[in-house]
């Protein structure tokens, strides 16, 4: 399955201008995230049986969203939040974790350099860390503070050796800028499209989980609550603030694909036999329809350029 959704993948991000825009630096975060997917469900053992089924649910996810490839910020979120995972799930119950607290929260203060309406999680994510992952105490705490603040620091010597100290400033009243509640204007048919289908594939892979996740064991039961948490919390971020498309949608991705890849994986009867071929044939569909928008209104643009010329 990975070979064939990596084709898939590698054929849409050619489409959308790998090779003619030299969108090499958004193909190498996109491989280390598939590959940091990789190790997520291999040292927490997400799918109970050895599948590579996550890493291919998010590279076809990440198909039907192609749409968002050149854009850099949304390939180093995706790769944030996916480290951000693998560090903060070996937490799991250890009180004295606060190095892979830090390493977590450092990767979710890159993030927020990035998008940072990011740290409106931090609350959230404390209280994940008390309830799911057992891991929260004072050491912790501030241990993830500290993590927050670390890349800060470091950028904070740049800006100030440029003279630039209002950046911080501006960054962080992006905080409280706000647009009207469900304000869709901005949003394209190709974002609809995506959206919609991503957060079906979320719905399915969240109702298979609460019927069938007592068949998994209770660390993994407590990570899936995470992602389940995190997702459903994400897209109602969305579907309030729309204009952050472009930076919530990879998040979206990274905690649905473990969800979807649940439900294709460790389903076997007839009718979930039947949605396994009937999801990924759809996928294809609306990958595909993303390629074909750009490709038709060049064509449409060409044949309107060629008129122009025409003697009429």
């Amino acid at each position: 399955m990975l070979p064939f959704a990596a084709l898939v993948t590698i054929g849409a991000c050619y489409m959308y201008g790998l090779v003619a825009d030299m969108l090499w630096m958004q193909m190498i975060c996109l491989i280390l995230s598939t590959y940091l997917l990789f190790e997520l469900n291999r040292t927490n053992e997400l799918l109970r049986v050895r599948s590579q089924m996550v890493s291919s649910m998010f590279l076809l996810l990440f198909s039907a969203t192609v749409f968002l490839f050149p854009d850099l910020r949304s390939e180093i979120l995706e790769l944030c939040a996916i480290a951000f995972y693998i560090m903060l799930f070996h937490c799991y119950q250890q009180r004295k974790s606060s190095g892979w607290v830090f390493y977590g929260f450092f990767c979710l203060g890159l993030a927020s350099m990035v998008f940072v309406q990011v740290l409106y999680y931090v609350p959230l994510l404390w209280i994940l860390m008390l309830h799911n992952l057992r891991a929260l105490n004072l050491k912790t705490f501030f241990a993830s503070l500290l993590g927050i603040v670390t890349p800060y620091w470091f950028v904070a010597v740049y800006y100030l050796y440029m003279g630039e100290y209002h950046f911080f400033i501006d960054h962080f009243s992006e905080l409280g800028a706000f647009r009207p509640l469900w304000d869709y204007a901005d949003v394209t048919e190709q974002q609809y499209v995506s959206f919609g289908w991503t957060v079906f594939l979320a719905l399915i892979g969240i109702i298979h989980y609460l019927n069938q996740g007592y068949h998994d064991k209770t660390r993994t039961r407590m990570l899936y609550g995470v992602l389940m948490v995190v997702d459903v919390l994400t897209v109602a971020f969305l579907v309030l603030q729309p204009q952050h498309y472009a930076q919530l949608m990879p998040l979206i991705l990274v905690n649905t694909a473990p969800l979807a890849a649940h439900y294709m994986t460790l389903t076997h009867s007839w009718l979930t036999n039947l949605s396994f071929f009937l999801i990924i044939i759809i996928t294809l569909v609306v990958t595909a329809y993303h390629i074909w928008m750009p490709s038709s209104n060049f064509l449409s643009a060409m044949v309107i350029s060629a008129c122009s010329y025409l003697p009429l």
